[in-house]
């Protein structure tokens, strides 16, 4: 057992050393980003993750990208709003971010084929009543804005920061599918897309019965499922 466990440590500094002197980062920098980023995955797997990184010009350590793997084993590599914000800013197309939440008693609409948002805000923040979506607007140097719109109930995890900071969290979701969509980003998912069950990523449309429950019971809501 403990000749296993020492050629598997020596393993994964070879594996370290060679990947680093690809990539130019340091063994213990790649150590680092395989315990808390990349988990789980093998050398050429991390060396995929690393690889398109440095390509998009995401950061992992300051937690731009990130991976996990699906039910069938296939990495998937993701980022947050953060993320997609960063990559869109070193495109010297990018022309500036507008976002906000809608509550229940706003006065708006959203007519996303000709680009325009109409969003009154008549009440005092107490007033207003929940949140009900976020909204985004990317704007580009060389074309028309791109508009996205974020449901609530349906990416609303309904745990941690979507029960203290609901507005915040709705409006991130919104701006990582509008930058995402205005500046073609492709290969990288949405962290809002997914779930993250026992380390694996599962779309938000295909939980389980049993998981929808728990999620719905985790939103305090009662199940109304069969």
């Amino acid at each position: 057992m403990g000749e296993k466990k020492e050629f598997t440590l020596i393993e994964a500094n070879e594996s370290h050393e060679s990947i680093a002197k690809t990539f130019g980062y340091s063994p213990s920098e790649i150590a680092v980003i395989q315990k808390s980023v990349a988990k789980d995955t093998s050398k050429v797997e991390l060396a995929y993750f690393i690889n398109v990184c440095k390509t998009m010009e995401l950061n992992p350590f300051n937690k731009e990208v990130w991976c996990y793997k699906d039910k069938k084993g296939n990495l998937l590599i993701f980022a947050g709003r953060d993320g997609f914000l960063s990559k869109a800013q070193k495109n010297p197309l990018f022309n500036g971010i507008r976002s906000g939440e809608i509550r229940e008693h706003d006065d708006w609409k959203i007519d996303i084929p000709n680009g325009h948002i109409k969003h009154d805000i008549t009440k005092p923040l107490k007033e207003r009543g929940n949140v009900i979506g976020g909204y985004c607007i990317v704007f580009r140097k060389d074309g028309e804005p791109t508009i996205e719109f974020a449901d609530f109930d349906t990416y609303n995890k309904g745990y941690n920061t979507w029960k203290s900071h609901p507005a915040e969290m709705i409006k991130k979701v919104a701006e990582a599918h509008a930058l995402k969509k205005a500046f073609g980003i492709s290969g990288i998912q949405s962290e809002y897309e997914f779930n993250i069950k026992n380390g694996i990523a599962i779309p938000n449309n295909t939980l389980t019965l049993e998981e929808k429950k728990e999620a719905l019971k985790k939103k305090g809501t009662k199940p109304e499922l069969p």
